[in-house]
């Protein structure tokens, strides 16, 4: 049963005294339900909604077993367009970039000229794992030559993603010998190894490497991270934001496809414009 927000604000059992205190320590994370309490008081604001445009072209390959793709604004070819990678969050995969948040056809309708690609990262975090996996150095050293050597400008490159994608996205960039711009939207990051998702790190040495524990390595001006304010890293991704002097972008909003899609638009158009530099 879905509760109004009529009902929630009208129950007799919680004055309104009780009311704005619990709202209080949800709003900064002190009491647990911030992500339950925006949904049910309507305030992650209306689903974007997946433009009803025909996409470019799509291209597609598999590389160490993982399924990539790459898509062009209609009427191009990848002849010298720059290039956007695009991560996906756990448990998703490539193909989920296009199915769930149709960034294929966001693509068409904005008008952006550049390209964007996907490569499946599974849980991985986008960084070197004990198993021996690094999603990250996939991208880096076999993606990204792929598609070199299909004609797109690989110099001039960005990165975005969503929660585990917007971590990576601002991640990767740390792994190249000159800083590209990034969109990180809902990153999932974490203040502390103990506080992590399970999958995340596979030790506290691994969090204190790949964590950010020591900050943002980098010149913070081209990149960006949009959060939603009934998103549970909102807290987290604000702070870090504030403390690496990245800038920051909130919403309504919660951490899911709703939200994602809403945004896109000027994601893109951030992203375009960070390209065109």
């Amino acid at each position: 049963m879905r509760i109004s927000r009529r009902s929630l604000l009208a129950g007799g059992a919680v004055g309104v005294g009780g009311l704005a205190a619990g709202a209080v320590g949800v709003e900064y994370d002190v009491l647990p339900g911030r992500r339950f309490a925006y949904d049910v008081l309507g305030l992650n604001g209306a689903a974007g909604v997946i433009p009803d445009v025909a996409p470019g072209p799509i291209e597609r390959g598999v590389i160490g077993g993982a399924n990539w793709w790459v898509t062009r604004p209609p009427g191009r070819d990848l002849d010298g367009l720059p290039l956007v990678i695009a991560l996906h969050g756990a448990g998703g995969n490539a193909q989920a970039v296009i199915d769930n948040l149709g960034v294929d056809r966001f693509l068409a309708a904005s008008g952006q000229q550049f390209a964007i690609a996907a490569i499946d990262g599974d849980r991985s975090y986008w960084h070197p794992r004990t198993d021996g996996s690094d999603t990250g150095a996939l991208v880096i050293e076999e993606l990204l030559p792929v598609l070199s050597r299909r004609g797109l400008d690989t110099d001039r490159l960005a990165f975005t993603g969503w929660s585990m994608g917007g971590y990576g996205a601002l991640l990767l960039p740390t792994r190249l010998p000159a800083p590209v711009p990034a969109c990180a939207v809902s990153p999932a990051m974490w203040p502390s190894y103990d506080k992590s998702a399970p999958d995340a790190f596979d030790s506290q040495a691994d969090f204190d490497q790949w964590g950010f524990g020591d900050g943002w390595p980098l010149d913070p001006q081209g990149y960006r991270i949009e959060c939603g304010h009934g998103d549970p890293f909102f807290r987290h991704d604000q702070d870090f934001a504030e403390s690496a002097g990245i800038e920051f972008h909130a919403g309504a909003g919660g951490h899911d496809d709703d939200y994602w899609k809403r945004v896109l638009p000027g994601q893109l158009a951030w992203l375009g414009q960070q390209l065109a530099l």
